[in-house]
Formats: C-alpha cells, sequence, structure tokens
C-alpha cells in the first residue's frame, strides 16, 4: 500500500488514461486583475469546462463562484491557487514587490480540491524574500502531506524587472530546489528547446508539466511546444491565457485535449480549428 493513499489517489485522478494532463489555469485575476478573457469569470469557465479539460485551477474565492462547474461524474479536478505574488502587475507597478500566502491545504481540503499550487520564484532581488518563500513552501508542503493532498509548485526564474527567465540553468536550480521542498508534481517553463527541457525534466523526480506563459504569436507555435514537451517526456500542461484569450475558448480547449491525450499530430490539431 502507497504510504499516502489519498495523495496517490488524487494524483490518478488528474492524470488521463495516457498518465498525462490538461489543466487550464483561471487564477491570473489576483496577479493582474480583471484582464480579457477573464471579466466574466464564471462565462470564461463554463466555455471551457464544455470543452473537457481535466482540471481547473483557481482560488479558492472563485472556486465558490464557478463551483457547479465541479459537479457531475464527468466534471473537472479543482486545483486550488494558495500563494500570489505582485511581481507581474503592471499598473500599479510594484515597488520591491512581495509573496505571499493566501489561503491554507484546508481551504483546499473543504472544497475537495484533488491539489494545491503554489509559487517558488527564485531572483529576489532580496534574499530574505526568497527564503520567506521557501520557508512557507515548506509550511504548505507538510500541512499537504498530512491531508494527503498532492502539491504542485511552480518554480520560476525571475530577474530585475520581474521578468521570467527562461535560461536552462536557472530552470533546473529552481527546479530542483522545488524538489527538495516536497512537490509533487512541478509546472515549469519550456525552455525553447528539447534539448535543453530534457535537461530540465532530469533535474527532478516529480512529474512535470509544462506553463502557457504569455500568449503566444500564433496557436502553432503554441502547439509546436507542447509537442515538444510531450516528447521529450513532459507529463501534460497547464495553460491559461492562450486557452481563454482565444476567439473559441470551447473548441480550442477540445483540441488541446486530444491533442495531449491521443496524440493527433500538429496538422490535424490546426485542421480541426479551422
Amino acid at each position: 500500500m502507497h504510504p499516502n493513499i489519498g495523495k496517490s489517489s488524487r494524483i490518478d485522478t488528474l492524470f488521463n488514461s495516457n498518465d498525462n494532463a490538461f489543466v487550464v489555469a483561471f487564477d491570473h485575476g489576483i496577479l493582474m486583475g480583471p484582464i480579457d478573457g477573464i471579466k466574466d469569470i464564471e462565462s470564461s469557465v463554463s466555455k471551457v469546462v464544455q470543452g473537457r479539460p481535466d482540471a481547473i485551477q483557481v482560488t479558492p474565492p472563485i472556486a465558490k463562484v464557478v463551483s457547479e462547474n465541479f459537479l457531475g461524474r464527468n466534471s473537472p479536478s479543482l486545483i486550488a491557487r494558495l500563494d500570489t505574488s505582485n511581481l507581474w502587475r503592471s499598473s500599479p507597478e510594484p515597488n520591491s514587490g512581495y509573496y505571499t500566502d493566501l489561503f491554507s491545504v484546508k481551504d483546499a481540503v473543504r472544497l475537495n480540491a484533488q491539489a494545491v499550487v503554489t509559487y517558488l520564484l527564485v531572483g529576489f532581488e532580496n534574499d530574505h524574500d526568497e527564503a520567506y518563500n521557501l520557508k512557507i513552501l515548506s509550511k504548505i508542503a507538510h500541512e499537504a502531506h498530512d491531508y494527503g493532498m498532492p502539491l504542485i509548485i511552480e518554480p520560476l526564474g525571475i530577474a530585475k524587472g520581474y521578468q521570467a527567465v527562461r535560461d536552462k540553468d536557472v530552470i533546473s536550480l529552481a527546479v530542483r530546489m522545488a524538489t527538495e521542498v516536497g512537490a509533487d508534481l512541478l509546472k515549469v517553463d519550456y525552455t525553447g528547446d528539447k534539448s535543453s527541457f530534457r535537461e530540465i525534466l532530469d533535474s527532478t523526480t516529480c512529474p512535470v508539466m509544462i506553463r502557457g506563459g504569455p500568449k503566444t504569436k500564433t496557436l502553432a507555435d503554441s502547439l509546436q511546444m507542447v509537442s515538444d514537451s510531450l516528447e521529450m517526456g513532459a507529463n501534460g500542461i497547464v495553460f491559461g491565457r492562450n486557452i481563454w484569450q482565444s476567439d473559441d475558448p470551447t473548441k480550442i480547449t477540445k483540441v488541446y485535449s486530444d491533442f495531449v491525450h491521443n496524440n493527433i499530430d500538429l496538422d490535424e490539431a490546426l485542421k480541426q480549428l479551422e
């Protein structure tokens, strides 16, 4: 028997029969405000859920607002965001920038979440901020273990001006730190090429899903990134803006799901969107 059957059961629920997961993230509002695509959060989530993703990622208060989407045998799983930062906010711009936890694993348990997600930010101007982030993650990791709740950590390198750093060595460092602090799953930036991304996967013992980041210039660019990452051994994707800022969120959700789970090729995926 697995030493933590609750955690194992929840992880199994997240992943499809081909061991890949397709998650759509809607937690951008607490970071960036009511940006295009999620101004009407209830409508946005409803459209995406019709496309059958494996899970929806939101903050606990928004989970309550859109709770009907998590009811029923074929409904998506809930992943609860527990923390936040103002590092990516454009207006008003942050001064020194902050990171803080907001919600607890217990909040997620009350919502019947299948996982919780947190940031690990590497590269703060003040080392004390990075230490605080690690201390919070350690607390959450212990609490998650006690409740049998999978912990997804999103390890990100940040640079002056708070831009995400996609340098292989920085990502590798952040990924290994997240693994050591107690992650069960990771949500990681794609490094831009298959060889360097394979090195990222080799630096952790955790299953890795890639994050979408900013909306790509073309759908083909986004799908190619997904294809390359899955080929190298990633276990799925966690996308947001590339889904709900599209012209047809329901249709594009179905296509990404087919792409992740049924191994359709790039040309077939693009044809489905014509």
